[in-house]
């Protein structure tokens, strides 16, 4: 489900946008945003009014919808302080809105970048694992590639070029840069440095972890074929 937080951003304080990749806490540093009272959007935004007839669209597509026509960035969602898991990826096709984070900046020019990142290894391990492989193998689909090995260089490449670009572009502007290591960082830390923003470490945990957990093997099997089949929405 999406972590969605309903109202206005307080105009006084900067959004706040993790540019690293899913996998990388997004979830849980969208619930510390969250349980602090400020509207956030984490992968999906909730659109449509009543809340009845609400559906999900990917923040991701979104802003990749709004580059190409010339608009903000942020453009129908911009009254959110916190944006994470900005990755938009069916069927048809693989964007990461994290690349667009000089045009962020350049439409938001007060925005944080928030760089959260792992153990480059791990983050591997468990985007191979997310979806119970259907994630992957949906990427290897979209990049033509013929095995998991093949999958695993070209994101230890993305993932390399993406980081130094993102240090190497904000070294002018270091105070709108926080670098975040899920597994070393002291949340305490982070959330001294965004003190503004009334948050608080005990609202902070790794949520996705808890879905390693083990499951009786029919509820996992019945899990896996639902990830792989599933009907996914292309909103």
């Amino acid at each position: 489900m999406p972590i969605t937080q309903p109202g206005d951003r307080d105009p006084a304080l900067p959004r706040v946008v993790a540019v690293g990749f899913n996998k990388c806490g997004t979830r849980s540093l969208a619930r510390l945003f969250a349980r602090a009272g400020h509207p956030v959007v984490h992968h999906k935004l909730r659109v449509g009014w009543p809340a009845r007839l609400w559906t999900t669209r990917r923040i991701g597509r979104l802003m990749r919808l709004n580059v190409d026509a010339g608009r903000p960035v942020f453009f129908g969602a911009e009254h959110h302080i916190f944006y994470g898991d900005l990755i938009d990826s069916s069927a048809q096709g693989s964007f990461d809105g994290n690349t667009l984070y000089q045009r962020i900046l350049a439409d938001y020019p007060d925005t944080i970048l928030l760089l959260n990142w792992r153990d480059r290894e791990d983050w591997i391990r468990s985007r191979m694992r997310h979806g119970h492989g259907e994630f992957a193998a949906r990427e290897r689909r979209l990049r033509g590639l013929s095995g998991s090995e093949e999958l695993a260089g070209a994101w230890r490449r993305e993932w390399d070029q993406h980081l130094a670009a993102v240090r190497g572009f904000m070294a002018t502007r270091p105070q709108q840069l926080i670098d975040f290591q899920l597994d070393h960082s002291s949340i305490e830390d982070l959330v001294l440095r965004l003190s503004a923003y009334g948050l608080r470490p005990e609202h902070f945990s790794d949520i996705g972890r808890s879905r390693d957990r083990q499951l009786p093997p029919p509820l996992a099997l019945a899990k896996r074929w639902w990830s792989h089949h599933r009907p996914r929405s292309q909103g």
